[in-house]
Parts: structure tokens; sequence; C-alpha cells
């Protein structure tokens, strides 16, 4: 045989474990034995294609932190053997075991209202209440997007949350929705002393399909999302360190309290290891990668393509001073194909000054609009902190301010001091302590910035 070991996708629900029996007996005869047993993927070893019993059995003394090898589920594997069963392998509450197609071992569970009270305290309850879990965090998501925020249009990856991520929601109630069918039609057949009905394998597949493929396909949609986001902004690849992180020592944790410990004194040793090195680790890495990352940018020439006003040309021949920091973040999306950020400081005769620009060019007027109305929301709303609103601005309108800029609509702070400008798909926030009203100025930006408005 060409390959010893082969690792196979794991799409099965818990509450399928005994279409899981069916399924290895149909591999078994193939030549392939498991081996292991992940969320996603389970490990198989090539042998001698035989005829096997499979038993797949429910044990409510494991779990995800409990150690493999305990006292109590030594002991149970011991009376499972003597009963005619070989232990293979475990996950979490799933034991799995197996046996000669001819031989006659004892059926390891003989009482269906046992068995059935042993799922509904084991799997039934903590797949719910994950998935609940799930549900709150999706609700708090789904309430923190919609409406869709304006910046939501300014990434692949925010146009794709804002149209799969509800869709994603849904898929994700399956197993919740099949959970209470299959817990509620199993307290039935035992209140009229009826067989519990086994999942087929056929029935399992048909429920992978249905949930595993589309949650794939949206999750490959996210992936090229990111991958677009970051080509464009690396520094996108900040929000991978919490999970890239968590999941590693999540991972480590598993294997050192599954592998290494003996007893639930290990277990918490571990776990509060885990969130001590998590509190220390993810702080250093985000502080490292964001100073690489804000030197990275720190810029001396800006790209032909981009639109952008510098206070070299602003000043024109007044003296230009010295410059402090400079610094140019481009990003695109779908809806806003060029966006930038623009920021230059300068001393000129010992004062500081400084321009910030924030351009905006959508496919279309509409979602330039929906730009310049979130833009103009988010100043009047400021920043939330600890019960405390932070910088929040007046707003005001000023018609001739609107005309002068040939604009399509425009507002600005009651300072003066920033403008949110939009002509035809084109929307800029331009703020600084220069003089935005002094006509050289406004007239080079709307012949510079405002020039191919649609």
């Amino acid at each position: 045989m060409k390959y010893k070991t082969k690792w196979i996708s794991w799409g099965f629900f818990s509450l399928d474990y005994k279409a899981i029996e069916e399924y290895l007996e149909e591999m078994a005869e193939k030549g392939w034995m498991l081996e292991e047993v992940g969320n996603y993927l389970a490990k198989f070893k090539a042998v001698e294609p035989r005829k096997l019993k499979f038993y797949v059995d429910v044990f409510k003394e494991e779990g995800p932190l409990t150690p493999e090898k305990t006292e109590e589920s030594e002991e149970y594997r011991n009376l499972c053997h003597e009963s005619g069963w070989t232990f293979i392998t475990s996950r979490n509450y799933l034991q799995f075991f197996y046996a000669d197609r001819n031989s006659q071992p004892v059926p390891i569970q003989t009482d269906e209202a046992i068995e059935q009270k042993i799922v509904e305290l084991t799997l039934w309850k903590n797949e719910l209440s994950g998935i609940l879990i799930f549900s709150i965090i999706a609700a708090w998501a789904l309430l923190l997007n919609f409406p869709v925020k304006y910046t939501n249009l300014l990434s692949f990856t925010g146009i794709t949350r804002t149209i799969l991520f509800p869709v994603l929601c849904a898929f994700i109630s399956i197993p919740a929705i099949y959970s209470i069918v299959w817990m509620l039609r199993a307290r039935r057949n035992i209140k009229n002393a009826l067989p519990i009905e086994k999942p087929t394998l056929k029935s399992a597949r048909r429920r992978i399909m249905a949930f595993h493929v589309p949650v794939l396909i949206i999750a490959s949609v996210y992936v090229l999302s990111f991958i677009g986001d970051a080509f464009f902004r690396p520094d996108t690849l900040l929000a991978l360190i919490g999970p890239v992180v968590g999941i590693t020592i999540g991972t480590g944790l598993r294997y050192l309290i599954k592998k290494k410990a003996a007893n639930q004194e290990d277990v918490v040793l571990y776990v509060a290891l885990a969130i001590i090195f998590t509190i220390i680790i993810i702080p250093i890495a985000v502080s490292f990668f964001s100073g690489s990352y804000i030197e990275k940018h720190t810029v001396d020439i800006i790209p032909d393509r981009y639109p952008v006003v510098t206070m070299e040309e602003i000043l024109n021949d007044s003296a230009l001073g010295i410059i402090t920091d400079r610094k140019f973040k481009a990003g695109m999306s779908p809806v806003v194909p060029l966006h930038y950020d623009y920021w230059e400081s300068r001393d000129i005769d010992y004062i500081p000054n400084y321009i910030d620009i924030k351009y905006y060019r959508a496919i279309n007027p509409y979602f330039a609009e929906i730009i310049f109305n979130g833009i103009t929301d988010a100043l009047e709303k400021g920043f939330k902190w600890k019960g405390m609103t932070l910088f929040e601005k007046t707003i005001i309108t000023d018609d001739e301010m609107k005309r002068l800029w040939n604009a399509d609509n425009l507002a600005l702070t009651e300072e003066r001091d920033e403008f949110v400008i939009r002509k035809g798909n084109i929307v800029l926030r331009l703020s600084g302590n220069m003089d935005f009203n002094n006509k050289h100025t406004r007239e080079l930006i709307i012949k510079k910035i405002f020039t191919d408005s649609l």
C-alpha cells in the first residue's frame, strides 16, 4: 500500500455516534483503521482489509479538559475489554472500540433509557451549551454590524461579513435544531417503550453535506477576503495575532491535559499557566508587530495613482519647515476600490502644523453617500470609553462653503478644523490646523482630488 496513514475530514455531529460505527466498518473493509479523532479531521492507518464490529460509547467521566488516563477511565476501558471490545481512541466523551465480526462481545450499553440519560447529560447538554455560547456571540456581532457601518464597505472582509455572516449564523443553527429534534424523538420513544431511532450513515452524510459544505464555502470566502485585505493593508494581519496565539496555546493545553495530566489538580495548574502565558504573550506580540508596521508605513514617496495633497503643495512658496512625521496607508474593496489615509506633520518656525486626509472613491454616489453619512455620524457620537463619551463634535452645515467647494454634500465641525466633503462618488475627510478656507488650498484640493468624481 502506497500510504501508511491518511487524514480524512471528520464532519459527524456528536449525536451521530451510532452512524460513526457504520462508517468505521466501511473503512475497515477498505483497509483503514481509525487511529485518532479530532474536531475536524480523523487519522486512519493502513491495515489488512477486515470485517470488524465497531462500538462508539458515551462515557460521562470524560471530557475536553479531562486527562486521557484517569482511574475511572482505565477501569471503564478494562470492563469493556473484558466484554470483548478493544479500545482504539477517545474524543471528549466518545469512546471508540472494535471487535472481530465473528466474535460475540457483550454490548456496552444494554438499557436504552440509561443510555439516553447519559447522552442527554453529556453530549446533548455540552453540544447545546456550546451552540448557546456561539448564538450569544453571533447575536452580539450582528447587532454591531447592523445597520451596516461605512467602515464595512472599506475592506473585503467587511463586505463579506456584512453579506455572509447572517447566512453563516443560519447554518450554524442546524446542529441545534437537529439536537433538539433528536432528543425529543428519543424521549418520546422511551416513554412509549419503543427503541430509540439510531441515525444512519446515509442520514449523517446528508447532514454533513447540508451543514459543512456551505460553512466551508463561506469560510473559504472569508479566507480569500482576508488575503485580499492583507495584500493592501498588511496591518490586517495584526488581527490574527490573538486567534493564532489562542489556538496555539489552546492546542498545547489540550495536549498537556490529555497526555501529561494525572488528575484534576494538574488540569487546574495547566489552565492557570496557560491563562498567565496568554496575558503576557499577546500584548508583547501585538506591540512588536505594530511597531514594525508603523515603521514600514512611514513614507517618503507616495504612489502616483493616489491623489494626495501634501503640505508642500499647500504651503506653496511659504516656509516649509521640517517634516516630523509622514504616513500613508492605502486600501481597497469591491465597493470602494480606492481609499487611503495620509498624515503629515511639520514644524514651521517651531510651531507644529499637520494635515490629515482620508480619501474614499466608491463605485457610485450611492455608496459614497453612505460613507459621508457614516463619517459625520461617527464625529457627532464620538468615542465611548468606560461609560464616557470622548471626542464628540458638533457638526454644522454651511451652504456658502458647499457652494465654494462645489460639493454635493458638505459638513464641518463647529471649530471648522475638520471637513467632510462628498462630490459624486468621492468622499474626503480633511482635518488639521491648516487654513482650508484659503482659496489656493481649496482650489488645489478640488483640482487634485475631485477632478475624477462621477
